[in-house]
Formats: structure tokens, sequence, C-alpha cells
């Protein structure tokens, strides 16, 4: 049962978006020969036909806006023992290729085109269109949850997804 409704508010928002666990990703591209990246929780997939994915820094990022000059990005998703470099590459101005082990360990790799992007609130809706993919043979998500990182253990047993 969820508990009472409290008032809306910048903070109750966050706390109540919080409660959903989120994967991880190191969005990378490269300008004028400058590597960029930040990192997000609020990578999707979006569509099979076309294959299209979608991601949401915030408006005022000036690393994003430095990024979508290049046209295009990779989204890296991190694995659980990426936890410490995404801490660390939270913070605005981090050093965030100081660990280029991190690219090479990423669960995936999925290369994009900028397709779109739509103004929605604070953020950009980036929506990427998918030229390629790279899937590490195995690893455990690096999940984000109530302003923490952790790890998901799966079941044994496979679960069919719900179909939306």
């Amino acid at each position: 049962m969820a508990a009472p409704a409290i008032p809306l508010d910048e903070r109750s928002v966050k706390r109540a978006f919080s409660r959903f666990a989120t994967g991880v990703a190191f969005v990378t591209t490269e300008v004028d020969g400058t590597p960029l990246g930040l990192i997000v929780s609020s990578f999707a997939g979006v569509s099979l036909d076309p294959p299209l994915i979608s991601f949401c820094p915030a408006r005022d990022s000036f690393t994003w806006r430095r990024m979508r000059e290049a046209g295009s990005f990779a989204v890296n998703l991190l694995g659980a023992q990426h936890e410490s470099f995404a801490q660390r590459a939270s913070a605005p101005g981090a050093d965030r290729f100081a660990q280029p082990d991190v690219l090479r360990e990423a669960l995936a790799v999925i290369e994009c085109d900028l397709e779109a992007e739509h103004a929605a609130g604070d953020h950009t809706i980036v929506v990427g269109r998918v030229r390629s993919t790279r899937v590490a043979a195995d690893g455990s998500p690096l999940v984000y949850f109530a302003a923490s990182f952790g790890a998901f253990e799966p079941h044994d047993q496979e679960i069919p997804c719900p179909r939306s």
C-alpha cells in the first residue's frame, strides 16, 4: 500500500522519482579531438523499428551542449564494477576519462546518431538512432535507486518480459 500523498514540491517529486530503480549509462562522444561524456540514469530503449534510444540530460548541461555538436554518441551501459567510477564521474567538472577501462568493460555499447531533441521541463529528451551495438557475454548491471548506486542479482530462472 502506498503512503499518503504529501504536498507537491521539488523535494517530494525527486524522492518519488528515486523510488524507481534504473540502470546507469555513460554517454560519450568526441568533439574537435576532445572526449566528452556524462553519466545518466534516464536511458531507455524507445523503438525496435527503427531502433531508437533516449536519455535526458539537464537543459543547463554544458557538457551536453558541447556533445550535441558531434551529431553522434555512444551509450556505454555500466556494470556493478563501475560504481566508484559513476560516483566520481557524476560530479560536475569531473575527469570522466581518467579510467579508460570503463569503456572497454561496459555491459553493452550502443552507437547512435542524434535523431531528435525535445525540451521537457528542466531536461532535454535526446533521441538517438542506433547504428551498431556490442554486448558483453555476461556481467551485472549498475543500478541507481533512492539516490544510491548498487547491484542487481537476477533470479535463477528466466522470467518473460512484459510487453507494453
